[in-house]
């Protein structure tokens, strides 16, 4: 029996327009992990669970390169996580100990490592690393296909809306471009790696689609997804089928000429520029991102470089990675934030004590200030070799005081001493900024401005931290408001502090490639935006349809108004009259 005919409201992650029935995706259980063995079979599992495990390998790394013949290395690198993971020595020997001591199955042993180091990812207050947790699954989910049966091929009759409780970055990859249409999927958010493949797939794509809608669609249903606004229309009728099938051919006519003004520079309509830049990952092709239009890199997240608790990388380790950046960079600078890894983070090879409340805990630079500045000092020693081979600047995360900006000046210079005795080639002139993504940094910008060289502003922790309201938490969600009055007060301060000493300001977070959102940041004087770069072309095109001293007067007005919604509403006027086209976008 169909669904009624109805419109579901979602969260846009990849853009574009899907039409078509259903195809529904529903995963398999694994079971509970408690199947006990004796004594004489863990000889036996411990053999299933390697093999199963260079299959998997095998798989990841077939599964990688065709990624790269089919997108590019930047999409490619998401796999790199996925083959740590299956590489990881703590991983592995977790299961191992499983099945020897608990004396239970390859399967069991699997299900019960992947809980575990899901729950501790699942406490990560970066959202960002938060998500990671679905690589985990995935890739439990597919050792444990491995152990038995192999993968299962989804048979499609006709190209459909694929709809599932959750994807994984393998399920994605692993699909029938000619038979998918687009996704709706309950869990996940734009950061999560299925959105980064869906938009580089240019497949439309929502997250957040309610489990009741889930449970009650039939492959007999057809649906509409609107991966701009986030809208889900359920069994249409002609004449809004009609219209969307318009609207489809509109958007693809728009990104066809966005495509091509990829190098146009984002330069406001009376000359003010905002420069472009990417965040980045590990093993990313910088010269691929260049191709969307990046002047550089706002954000190069260390993270996952210490993913390996029990092979933590050492200098020479971190200066190759930090050289090849560089170089492939050129002129182009590099902005790459040290290690933000604290009490809420797996690696417990790093952190050294549980924190009854990690999401205020010992992170960032207070983790490596306080506890770890032995990896914090190989950390600089190998980013100020590295800084030789191009343009660099260094990043310290969860700053919120300025004791912890003036310690790191310390130590930098301590080390400057090191390598000039040593006879080791470095940078002596890296420029040292902080995140400000703390409201007591953002409060006190006007201190922090006169020793650090530049500000990034870390959106998506100052928005949490400023509101209060963890966004990922469905009960107060609708609390995280971008355009909230206060954040918009926060960034104008810490932009006015800024200018005073001739230092500029970028912005790294999720507001950074949120259209509705740029006319504000234009306003306000931000220097640098950076985003995904998939998220580019639309935003330079925005921005150079802006004039910089109207959206001043804008940013003003929004900072009298009462909510987030008629701060939504001045900005959606904005660019109803300036770029229309680009308005649903």
């Amino acid at each position: 029996m169909r669904v009624p005919s109805c419109t579901v409201q979602a969260t846009p992650v990849a853009s574009g327009i899907a039409i078509g029935r259903v195809m529904l995706i529903h995963k398999k259980n694994f079971g509970d992990g408690n199947t006990a063995i004796s004594a004489d079979e863990v000889q036996l599992e411990l053999e299933r669970f390697h093999t199963a495990l260079e299959v998997t390998k095998k798989q990841l790394q077939d599964l990688q390169e065709k990624l790269r013949r089919k997108l590019r290395d930047t999409e490619a690198g998401i796999f790199d996580a996925h083959l740590l993971l299956v590489e990881d020595y703590t991983m592995t020997n977790e299961v191992e100990r499983s099945i020897t001591e608990d004396m239970v199955d390859a399967e069991s042993a699997i299900i019960r490592a992947v809980d575990k180091f899901v729950a501790a990812f699942s406490a990560v207050e970066d959202i960002y690393l938060r998500e990671r947790a679905v690589d985990i699954r995935d890739v439990g989910q597919r050792i444990i296909t491995n152990l038995s049966e192999g993968e299962e091929k989804l048979d499609y009759d006709e190209p459909r809306v694929v709809i599932a409780s959750t994807l994984t970055p393998s399920e994605t990859i692993g699909m029938d471009r000619e038979k998918v249409l687009g996704f709706a999927v309950e869990t996940g958010s734009a950061t999560s790696h299925t959105a980064i493949l869906a938009r580089s797939l240019q497949l439309p794509a929502v997250v957040g689609v309610p489990k009741e809608l889930l449970d009650s669609l039939t492959v007999a249903d057809k649906i509409i997804v609107d991966g701009f606004s986030g809208k889900i229309i359920i069994n249409p009728d002609a004449a809004t089928e009609e219209a969307y099938r318009l609207k489809s051919k509109e958007a693809e006519k728009i990104y066809r000429q966005l495509r091509g003004e990829s190098d146009l520079r984002a330069v406001t309509t009376d000359g003010f520029t905002i420069e472009i830049a990417a965040n980045v990952e590990v093993q990313e092709d910088y010269s691929a991102i260049r191709k969307n239009g990046a002047g550089g890199i706002g954000l190069f997240r260390t993270e996952f470089i210490f993913m390996d608790e029990s092979n933590l990388p050492d200098e020479d380790e971190q200066f190759e990675i930090y050289k090849k950046l560089m170089i492939s960079a050129g002129n182009d600078p590099v902005t790459i934030r040290t290690m933000d890894i604290g009490g809420d983070k797996l690696n417990c090879g790093i952190v050294r004590s549980e924190e009854q409340n990690p999401f205020l805990g010992l992170r960032g630079i207070r983790l490596c200030l306080r506890e770890r500045a032995d990896l914090f000092k190989t950390q600089l020693r190998a980013l100020m070799r590295a800084g030789v081979h191009g343009n660099m600047q260094i990043m310290l995360p969860m700053v919120s005081c300025m004791e912890e900006l003036l310690e790191a000046r310390k130590i930098i210079g301590e080390l400057k001493n090191e390598l000039t005795s040593q006879g080791v080639p470095f940078n002596d002139a890296i420029p040292l900024g902080v995140m400000i993504e703390t409201p007591a940094a953002a409060l006190t910008a006007d201190r922090f401005a006169l020793e650090a060289d530049f500000f990034s502003i870390g959106s998506n922790d100052l928005i949490q931290y400023t509101i209060a309201a963890d966004r990922s938490n469905e009960r107060v969600a609708h609390l995280y408001q971008p355009g909230h009055p206060a954040i918009l007060r926060l960034i104008r301060f810490t932009v006015e502090e800024a200018l005073k000493q001739n230092i500029p300001v970028a912005v790294c977070g999720q507001i950074a490639e949120d259209l509705s959102m740029i006319p504000f940041l234009v306003g306000l004087g931000v220097n640098e935006l950076s985003m995904s770069p998939g998220s580019m072309p639309l935003v330079k095109k925005l921005i150079r349809s802006l004039s910089m001293h109207e959206c001043g007067e804008l940013a003003e007005k929004a900072m009298l108004c009462n909510n987030s919604t008629d701060v939504m509403q001045l900005s959606r006027q904005m660019i109803a009259r300036c770029a229309p086209e680009l308005l649903d976008l």
